[in-house]
Order: structure tokens, then C-alpha cells, then sequence
């Protein structure tokens, strides 16, 4: 396992994305009701580092350069195609914790 403390719980903002680097990794975090979602922040399309400005819609975020959407959930397309590459989460005592290893999605 190879986790990383990437923030605080309370700097994320609901249906916000906010960009953090770890590990070599540039990361978008999005806070959707209560859940973090950690995800590869450049987008499958055109792999522009873009995805924390992300509009969101529930689970679903719309990358701002050309407005493709993927579902958080599952990291699928929803308009385009491609899939995300995510990254495992986990909060402890306020803590944002993404494990950065190589067989993430």
C-alpha cells in the first residue's frame, strides 16, 4: 500500500474539486454528500490536467476543455469515452488519505 495524506477533510468544498500532488501524481479530489472520490486529474480525452475545475452534477463531472463527463462512482464515460484512473480513499480523523498504488484504475 502506498497511502499519501493529500488534505483535510474540512479544506474540500461539496461538489468541488480541489488539486493536490502526491507521490508524483497530480490528483483531483471531489467531496460528492459526504464521500471523497480521488481521481487521475487529467482527463482521458486529451490528458489536459483539468479535471479539479470539473463542473459536477451528483457523482457525474464534465471536464471544462472539451466537456466530456465521467461518473465518479464508477470512473465510466458518460459522455465521450475513456475511463478514469482512480485512486482508493480513505478519511481518518479529519484526514484524506489516497493509496497511490500502481494497480489503481
Amino acid at each position: 500500500m502506498t497511502e499519501h495524506k493529500v488534505a483535510t477533510l474540512s479544506s474540500l468544498r461539496e461538489n468541488k474539486g480541489m488539486r493536490v500532488l502526491s507521490g508524483g501524481e497530480e490528483i483531483a479530489l471531489f467531496k460528492i454528500n459526504d464521500h471523497v472520490y480521488a481521481i487521475s486529474n487529467f482527463c482521458p480525452h486529451q490528458h489536459i490536467p483539468k479535471l479539479h475545475d470539473a463542473v459536477s452534477d451528483g457523482t457525474v463531472i464534465t471536464c471544462p476543455m472539451h466537456g466530456w463527463s465521467f461518473d465518479l462512482s464508477t470512473g465510466n464515460a458518460v459522455a465521450g469515452s475513456g475511463k478514469l484512473r482512480m485512486f482508493p480513499v480513505r478519511v481518518s480523523n479529519g484526514d484524506v488519505f489516497v493509496d497511490l498504488n500502481d494497480d489503481a484504475l
